[in-house]
């Protein structure tokens, strides 16, 4: 259950963001397919409030993407005290029209950004010894079994769609708004945008994320 919200646009207005970025994709006749990807920040318990996770969000959002994209930013606090922004990023540029790609490089970037504004505020990173890196919170969190980043952000995606879930067809267009192709078998599998192969949840994931188990936790 969500207790506080902020919610701001970067290059659009929040209750009229998803009008603004279709109107865009249709200037640049670029309105089907993927309609908007997800990012996500989180931040250790107890270190900052609400209101400056989300201007902390706010300034990441007009870094990485303010110059070309649409933004909407939300923030949230739930029930375990975890503060953490969202992300939807339209998938075509207003400047230019060209389509927005999710890469490792892009990631990379955020993870310094996100890393440096964390310092700003006085706010704790993760530090990494062996390979000489920082790495925010949240995205410590997401990769704390050493797989693979995408691994994280998928996990990050599915227990998002699993909080604002109440039936498994809402968990399942929650992820199909993000972008993710679902394939439905012994276990529940997800392709995120720009992969080839998709993720099994229960055997990647553990036992939490069987179809049966998701279902216990709407």
């Amino acid at each position: 259950m969500v207790m506080q919200q902020h919610v701001s646009g970067v290059n659009c207005a929040p209750a009229t963001a998803r009008g603004e970025m279709m109107a865009v994709k249709k200037r640049y006749g670029k309105d089907e397919g993927i309609m908007a990807f997800h990012r996500y920040q989180s931040f250790a318990p107890g270190e900052c409030t609400p209101a400056m996770a989300h201007e902390i969000g706010v300034r990441l959002a007009e870094a990485l993407w303010g110059d070309r994209f649409q933004v909407l930013v939300a923030t949230h606090l739930d029930k375990e005290n975890h503060l953490h922004n969202h992300f939807v990023v339209n998938s075509v540029s207003f400047l230019d029209g060209k389509r927005y790609h999710r890469t490792k490089q892009d990631y990379c970037r955020m993870r310094k950004e996100s890393d440096r504004l964390c310092k700003e505020y006085a706010l704790s990173v993760i530090e990494q010894p062996s390979e000489g890196k920082s790495q925010h919170y949240g995205e410590w969190r997401a990769n704390q079994e050493q797989k693979p980043t995408y691994r994280g952000m998928v996990r990050a995606d599915v227990d998002e769609a699993i909080r604002r879930a109440r039936t498994e067809d809402q968990f399942f267009h929650f992820l199909r708004e993000k972008g993710y192709d679902i394939k439905f078998g012994q276990d529940i599998t997800l392709r995120p945008a720009g992969r080839d192969r998709g993720l099994k949840l229960a055997r990647n994931f553990g036992e939490a994320y069987t179809m049966e188990a998701i279902r216990r936790r709407f």
